[in-house]
């Protein structure tokens, strides 16, 4: 199961996560060869940001240290309220790993619930 990460509407967020590979053992960054970024509304499969399979390989307002720890500066543009109907609404996050040159993946999924803050602009 996904874990679910709060974030209020069109703010700047920090999201921090650890990469494992297939025995639970951190994969550090310089054991990975990519690393990429789907980013969509899960009511709609909307992409969300043109984040979709995006490299973020020490990219793109990501970041994997040696021991495998990954860190995520969410954009104001990360976070939007696509149906500004709704209270709150969710995102996922789907980051999909590679390494050993891709012959060996994992992914790491996070639901991102967005609040929807009345008169953001």
């Amino acid at each position: 199961m996904a874990a679910i990460f709060n974030v209020r509407e069109k703010t700047t967020r920090r999201y921090t996560a650890a990469l494992k590979d297939e025995t639970g053992g951190a994969i550090g960054s310089g054991a990975l060869s990519s690393l990429k970024l789907t980013l969509y509304n899960r009511a709609d499969g909307s992409i969300i940001n043109t984040r979709n399979q995006q490299n973020v390989l020490n990219a793109n307002g990501v970041t994997v240290d040696s021991g495998g720890n990954l860190a995520w500066t969410m954009d104001p543009a990360d976070n939007p309220i696509v149906d500004a109907t709704l209270s709150y609404e969710e995102h996922v996050a789907l980051f999909e790993i590679g390494w050993s040159s891709d012959a060996k993946k994992n992914n790491h999924e996070v639901i991102i619930r967005v609040e929807n803050v009345n008169k953001i602009t």
